[in-house]
């Protein structure tokens, strides 16, 4: 077994998921990558990212497609959100990922069939033998609620800590509030979540003010970026040790 595992580590991305999502019931694909090159994120710092896509359209098409609700659901940074709002609109409500870079190129590399399919148990494997880090992102892109719940438990049981965020809140199981926080874009929305029994991650405007119950996210410019997310471990859902929700000004 241990030998497999060291075998794995020469490689840096498998699929650990192909199925129907858990929002629309079309095929999805799940991958993660960063065992043998860490993320060059700054801000997440050196954790396992995963990647939540389509399975047979690229990224990139299917979000101006609106195919990307089968990974994104009713995010309302969706493109095909952003683009039927006034133009204003449409550059505050922008998704933070890069379509074009990563999740477009681990895309191609999938429909090569350049990566190998492992399970869960696998990949749990791996994170707990893993020398550099054990620090898990759960859903670099798409929402972590489009994915059935047993391919992340094995691999967050392990992780040392793990970020994860949603905008399904209203259609979640309530067991997912122990493991992400719940992404609010306003203040109401925010509170609405919190005594649903989630943490929450705001993204507000410069002139809004935090909630008395809401602290500044430490990798944010206002904050210093005095931490990386890899290093904070705030956003665990309700398994964090803080009580308090998170905010950032929209960038």
């Amino acid at each position: 077994m241990l030998k497999g595992i060291l075998k794995m580590f020469n490689k840096n991305t498998f699929i650990i998921y192909e199925g129907p999502s858990m929002l629309d019931g079309k095929d999805i694909v799940v991958l993660i990558s960063g065992f043998k090159t860490r993320s060059k994120n700054d801000k997440t710092g050196d954790m396992f990212q995963t990647w939540i896509l389509v399975k047979d359209i690229k990224p990139s098409l299917a979000a101006k497609m609106g195919a990307d609700v089968s990974v994104c659901g009713d995010c309302p940074r969706r493109p095909v959100n952003t683009i039927l709002s006034d133009s204003l609109k449409a550059v505050e409500k922008k998704c933070y990922v890069i379509l074009d870079y990563a999740p477009d190129s681990i895309f191609r590399a999938y429909q090569a069939g350049n990566y190998e399919k492992v399970t869960p148990a696998q990949v749990a494997d791996m994170i707990r033998n893993h020398k550099r880090t054990r620090k898990l992102r759960i859903g670099s892109y798409g929402d972590p609620l489009a994915v059935p719940s047993e391919v992340f438990k094995p691999l967050i049981d392990v992780a040392e800590s793990f970020t994860g965020y949603t905008h399904q809140v209203k259609r979640a199981n309530k067991e997912w509030s122990k493991y992400v926080m719940a992404s609010a874009d306003t203040k109401q929305q925010a509170l609405e979540y919190q005594a649903a029994g989630y943490r929450t991650f705001r993204v507000r405007a410069e002139k809004s003010t935090l909630l008395p119950n809401e602290i500044a996210c430490p990798a944010s410019k206002e904050a210093g970026r005095k931490s990386s997310c890899a290093k904070c471990s705030l956003c665990m859902g309700t398994t964090s040790k803080s009580k308090k929700s998170v905010a950032i000004i929209e960038h």
